[in-house]
């Protein structure tokens, strides 16, 4: 006889078998037949888990169609443009330093050339 705890147990089973058929079918894209070799399912079984699973877990889904949109040539240009980006934000670092050394140069000329030969 079942007890409680076997209830439970199977019914957590359940739910991470429902995420594994989710993630097999809807995120890595494996034909059905993959699906039901590797969890040993039936088809009517796999459709249930799919529609279960994402009825029960909204939030779940959203999360997991977004890990699967970013692909390595994703993060790879990711890289790319971030090394682009520091690039220029060095460069741009030194040009507001040279503006600002021309500033005080400029100040510093007027203060010791300009002014005393007005007075």
């Amino acid at each position: 006889m079942k007890t409680s705890k076997d209830y439970l147990r199977s019914g957590i089973e359940r739910v991470h078998l429902q995420e594994e058929v989710y993630r097999l079918y809807r995120i890595e894209n494996l034909p059905l037949k993959d699906v039901m070799k590797k969890t040993g399912l039936g088809h009517g079984t796999i459709y249930s888990y799919l529609r279960t699973f994402e009825a029960e877990n909204p939030e779940l889904v959203v999360q997991m169609k977004k890990r699967k949109d970013v692909t390595p040539a994703d993060y790879k240009k990711l890289q790319a443009e971030n090394a682009r980006l520091q690039g220029e934000l060095k460069r741009e670092k030194l040009r507001a330093d040279f503006y600002e050394e021309m500033v005080s140069f400029g100040e510093e000329f007027m203060l010791k050339s300009v002014i005393p030969a007005l007075l």
